[in-house]
């Protein structure tokens, strides 16, 4: 069996060589079909990874909740410690407040800076990009001046960020540790993320901020914000929290311990899924089906040319064939050929295509990059899983075309073969 197969793809490369033309008439269909689905795969993958990316900085990695709780929370702690509880793996403050603070570098005030308080745990749940600098780090909370990250709009702004004052009644020097990319989700054309510490309470929650230990009084922390305090909570995506996108189950394990903080009406209580994975992966689902079903008829397409050729080639080579059987030829030895034949056509179509692919993709992704700015993570690229999509559809195809002529060869008789 072994010889047979080897004699069988040493004739089918042989056919092949003869057989120029043929060979190439072969290779048109293919050529476009398999380049049609290579394609296909790295639109898809790139618009999986681009989506994930765009999604996690824009609104939080999965499964991201906005917990908010209209009323005085009395006991931040607490209710932190009830977050958790509820099934949080990262939490972050999602604070704006109430008096917005000025903004200046060297004495030039930037007007209509947002400013939004958070935690460390936010690099968690959302994805940072990062122009310039870093994220915040817990070393910052022990800073002895508030610690900043602000997006690139503001900080061309400043220009000189070393020299960052903040304040209200009162100019305090601040840190810009890190140039935040600009996401969907800036408060404004400039924002400001200011780290929520011993030293920024007073920028963020005003000037009778307290620890937030329990039983804080009212002048604390959360008295100041208001009649509102928001929570950015990541939790597991197998949660079934995480299934629900109004937030109803999480909201009823915070309210069965709200009294602990301070809120007895647990309709004031509210969480919802913040971040949109779900859809982006279900929209990406469909387009990627339909692109595949185009590419499969214009493959099925291919096909058919590859198998009417065989046809014709079986046909015109029945002398050939003939003289192989009279020679001692098996019966599996020139069907291994005529099929083998049939794949390496449409492997050499494949690697064609795949090479067509590759210098269509290195164009369009220079021309894209003056458009589009993608993340350093998602380079446009062919992805392994495209080249064995190819080539893989390219022998399927080749394998299921060289079938039929085959059995038809085999069928031929040898004599009628001969006398041709």
């Amino acid at each position: 069996m072994l010889r047979s197969l080897t004699a069988g793809i040493v004739l089918a490369f042989a056919g092949s060589r003869a057989n120029v033309a043929r060979t190439i008439l072969s290779c048109a269909g293919i050529v476009v079909g398999v380049g049609a689905l290579v394609m296909v795969v790295t639109a898809s993958d790139l618009g999986q990874r681009f989506a994930t990316a765009y999604s996690e900085a824009n609104a939080g990695r999965p499964a991201t909740l906005q917990v908010t709780v209209f009323g005085q929370v009395t006991d931040r702690a607490a209710f932190e410690e009830d977050l958790l509880r509820a099934g949080g793996q990262d939490i972050s403050v999602y604070h704006t407040p109430s008096e917005t603070p000025m903004v200046r570098s060297g004495g030039s005030v930037v007007p209509e800076v947002q400013f939004l308080g958070v935690d460390t745990a936010l690099g968690d749940i959302r994805r940072m990009n990062m122009a310039e600098g870093r994220w915040f780090t817990e070393a910052d909370a022990e800073s002895l001046a508030p610690v900043m990250v602000v997006n690139q709009p503001l900080a061309d702004t400043l220009g000189d960020l070393t020299r960052v004052q903040v304040g209200t009644d009162q100019w305090m020097d601040v840190r810009v540790v890190g140039v935040l990319e600009s996401s969907a989700l800036d408060l404004g054309w400039y924002s400001a993320y200011l780290l929520r510490s011993p030293a920024s309470d007073d920028l963020l929650f005003g000037s009778s901020s307290g620890t937030g230990g329990e039983g804080e009084e009212e002048g604390g922390p959360f008295a100041m914000m208001g009649t509102q305090t928001t929570y950015q909570v990541r939790i597991d995506p197998r949660d079934p929290a995480a299934q629900d996108p109004w937030g109803e189950v999480f909201t009823e394990r915070l309210a069965s311990a709200s009294w602990r903080w301070g809120i007895e009406d647990t309709e004031s209580i509210s969480s919802h899924r913040a971040d949109y994975a779900e859809e982006v992966e279900e929209i990406i689902t469909y387009m990627s089906w339909g692109l595949t079903g185009i590419a499969v008829i214009t493959l099925t397409t291919g096909l058919l040319g590859v198998l009417n050729v065989g046809l014709v080639t079986v046909r015109e080579r029945r002398r050939e064939l003939a003289t192989y059987r009279a020679l001692g030829a098996s019966r599996s030895t020139l069907f291994v050929a005529v099929v083998m034949e049939s794949v390496v056509v449409s492997l050499v179509a494949g690697i064609i295509a795949l090479a067509g692919c590759w210098a269509a993709v290195t164009a369009g992704g220079a021309v894209l990059e003056r458009f589009v700015s993608l993340p350093d993570d998602v380079p446009l690229n062919i992805p392994a899983s495209g080249v064995l999509v190819g080539l893989g559809s390219a022998a399927l195809v080749g394998l299921l075309a060289g079938i039929i002529p085959a059995m038809r060869a085999l069928r031929a008789s040898v004599v009628a073969g001969l006398r041709e």
